[in-house]
């Protein structure tokens, strides 16, 4: 049936995809991403290897699998990654005197002043992607996206998010012993 007017995207019917969570979390992705594209304008880094700096530079030590793991990234994808940020003077390899077969991996100097500075750009788009959302959305979205894809709570948030965890489920919060 022809319509009178154009479709506007307020018009659009998604057609039953505005309830697809796959559908909806990759809309909201694009969203972000433009967002974060722009704060990082001029970092010449992919968002895998940002991330691979702030992982590293928390977690020092933490060998070349396991990032592989933490990131969802291939093992030869991380290797790849790895060797342009040591080319930059960004990551160093180390190995440990109690285990000479393994490589631990740690950030120079100058890695870790780069990670501080990400983590500031990041924690400014971020209040620029989700800037439609109160603090509790906010909170209460990042609680439900680490729960499925897998990241747990920041240690800081973890006993927040077992009370509340507890309380959505209809079971009193775990007591804290004394």
């Amino acid at each position: 049936m022809d319509r009178p007017d154009p479709i506007t995207l307020q018009d659009v019917d998604y057609g039953g995809l505005e309830q697809a969570t796959g559908f909806l979390l990759r809309l909201a992705q694009l969203r972000v991403f433009e967002h974060f594209y722009k704060a990082m304008e001029g970092q010449d880094l992919r968002l895998g290897a940002m991330s691979a700096l702030i992982l590293i530079g928390h977690n020092p030590g933490i060998r070349h699998g396991m990032l592989a793991d933490a990131l969802s990234i291939k093992l030869a994808h991380t290797t790849k990654m790895l060797k342009g940020l040591e080319a930059r003077g960004l990551v160093r390899r180390h190995q440990p005197a109690y285990d000479r077969r393994s490589i631990e991996l740690r950030l120079t100097d100058a890695g870790m002043a780069l990670m501080r500075d990400l983590q500031r750009l990041i924690a400014l788009q971020e209040d620029l992607s989700v800037a439609v959302l109160t603090e509790r959305e906010r909170q209460q979205l990042r609680r439900l996206l680490g729960k499925v894809a897998g990241v747990p709570a920041s240690p800081l948030q973890r006993p927040a998010a077992v009370a509340e965890e507890a309380a959505t489920q209809g079971n009193p919060a775990p007591r804290r012993r004394t």
